[in-house]
């Protein structure tokens, strides 16, 4: 069963800009730095914001994915909860590989991006094993979580989704990439990168999977 998107309007656009500009913005946060609850309030509020825009359209995978996002933004900043960050993630990507199988159900599916899903799945694999040593306790979660946004990008992959929701989940694997590499691997990466890509991947998923359904 497909998801009925309502049609734009100017609230849900307003909506959308909003998210969009208040996620982007908490870029600054690298430099301000925000203690407790200010920093999480911010981190989780653009992607809040986002998930009404995607509700307020319909798209209610879409915006269950974006909430559950939000939840794991906080989570992960509260001390011995980050597992439990990682699962919201997780169901938010599970949400987000449902609204492509909608897609998929709905339009057939993408043949021609086989090869770049099969792809995903290698780098992934090559991925785990690179990173399993330095996992430690987060072996287990880590790699089902992996195992779940691989999936998901494979199914974005293959569906026939707006090309900027395809990006989108394809540039959120590389956000959490990025993660696994400093948490995993000690190595630096360029500051705000993780949260430039993973707003921009968020941004991008909330767009494309709000299109409507044509008549």
């Amino acid at each position: 069963m497909t998801e009925t998107v309502a049609r734009p309007n100017n609230t849900a656009a307003l909506l959308f800009l909003a998210g969009a500009v208040i996620a982007l913005s908490h870029l600054a946060n690298e430099w301000v730095k925000l203690e407790q609850p200010w920093g999480p309030a911010w981190k989780a509020a653009g992607i809040v914001v986002l998930g009404l825009y995607a509700l307020s359209r319909r798209a209610w995978l879409a915006g269950c994915g974006l909430l559950f996002s939000a939840a794991g933004d906080v989570l992960l900043e509260l001390d011995g909860l980050f597992v439990f960050g990682m699962a919201a993630f997780g169901v938010a990507h599970i949400c987000y590989a449902a609204a492509f199988v909608n897609l998929i159900r709905r339009d057939g599916p993408n043949i021609g991006a086989w090869p770049l899903a099969m792809g995903v799945l290698g780098i992934s694999i090559v991925l785990g094993v690179w990173l399993a040593p330095g996992m430690g306790s987060l072996t287990a979660p880590a790699l089902i979580y992996q195992l779940i946004i691989s999936i998901m990008v494979m199914l974005a992959l293959l569906s026939r989704a707006p090309m900027l929701a395809r990006i989108g989940a394809v540039v959120f694997m590389l956000s959490d990439t990025l993660i696994a590499v400093g948490m995993f691997r000690d190595v630096s990466v360029p500051v705000g990168s993780v949260w430039v890509t993973y707003a921009a991947a968020q941004i991008m998923l909330a767009w494309g999977l709000t299109r409507p359904i044509e008549d």
